[in-house]
């Protein structure tokens, strides 16, 4: 993008076709490079997949980008539009972040909650229509059984497990889900707060990336998922540690007053997302025919744990609001 003093959609994704643009690993939906801006930056160029380009998913980003920037740990968006090849993407360049990803979140809680509380307190001032409020959980909460019957025929051989894991356990998490649903609260929506998202050692003390998922949520649906992805003893395991889960729980009544009480409803909450969906897996599996296989076994080690899991948050909660 040398000549240009201002990076563009087009001039990174020339930068993407020209092979000059260095790919970075992930296995989601969506692709992101790493590129050299103008005057020698370096600028991180995400391309949505085709399936979820979207103008709400546009708004969406846009209006979370208008409300968060001046945050300390946010990376605000240099252009956004959509390309055209065969079907329109949605490409977001940011300023690429440099410095190490968390593999273990734990030593991160203090920042997550301090994260969490300053996008609710963002919230604030945003005026946004209701198709930019969602979250893992909407799909589940206004449709369960339709989203139960899409994904049943994956859910065979040695999948079984998954499905049982729906049946006995869908119910409660959407119940849970339903009492932390507030109709006239708004917090802004990150969507994957997990320790690879948290960026350490570069010129700030913490950046949050990825904000592919962002929007507006009337839930504290990234507290429930952070819960889990922040708690776990390591990346891939799914077991909680004690420790970790004290010290979430004790900062999240004190800088968001969730109370104990609610730490349960909570984690069903962020449950929600380990529940495997027909379109994610089958659009995984069109980037790369291994990545549905991976994900199905990777949220299965998470219901694998969830009752031991759910047993230690019960009693670590009451433990704390004694």
């Amino acid at each position: 993008m040398t000549g240009s003093a201002r990076p563009t959609v087009r001039r990174a994704m020339e930068l993407v076709a020209a092979g000059a643009a260095e790919a970075l690993e992930g296995r989601g939906l969506n692709t992101s490079y790493r590129v050299a801006g103008p005057g020698g930056g370096t600028l991180s160029v995400k391309v949505h997949c085709a399936e979820r380009s979207s103008d709400t998913e546009f708004r969406r980003i846009r209006c979370v980008d208008a409300a968060l920037r001046g945050a300390a740990w946010y990376p605000p968006v240099v252009d956004m539009g959509f390309h055209t090849v065969e079907r329109p993407r949605l490409v977001v360049v940011r300023p690429y972040v440099p410095g190490e990803p968390s593999d273990d979140a734990r030593r991160q809680i203090a920042q997550v909650v301090e994260v969490l509380a300053e996008l609710a307190v963002r919230a604030g001032g945003v005026s946004a229509g209701e198709e930019l409020v969602g979250d893992y959980a909407s799909p589940w909460m206004s449709g369960a059984e339709r989203e139960r019957a899409l994904v049943d025929p994956l859910l065979t051989g040695e999948w079984r497990g998954l499905a049982r894991a729906l049946d006995d356990h869908l119910g409660g998490l959407r119940a849970g889900a339903a009492r932390l649903t507030r109709p006239d609260a708004l917090v802004i929506h990150h969507g994957d707060l997990h320790g690879r998202n948290l960026i350490h050692g570069g010129p700030r003390p913490l950046t949050v990336i990825d904000w592919d998922e962002a929007g507006l949520s009337r839930r504290p649906a990234d507290a429930g998922k952070a819960l889990w992805l922040s708690c776990r003893l390591g990346r891939g395991d799914f077991l909680l540690d004690p420790w970790a889960l004290r010290r979430f729980l004790t900062h999240l009544r004190t800088r968001l007053r969730v109370p104990y009480a609610s730490a349960c409803d909570l984690a069903r909450l962020g449950a929600l997302w380990f529940l495997p969906r027909h379109g994610h897996v089958t659009l995984l599996g069109r980037r790369d025919a291994s990545l549905g296989p991976w994900y199905l076994g990777w949220v299965s080690r998470f219901w694998d744990r969830y009752r031991r899991n759910m047993d230690l948050l019960a009693g670590t909660a009451a433990a704390l609001g004694a």
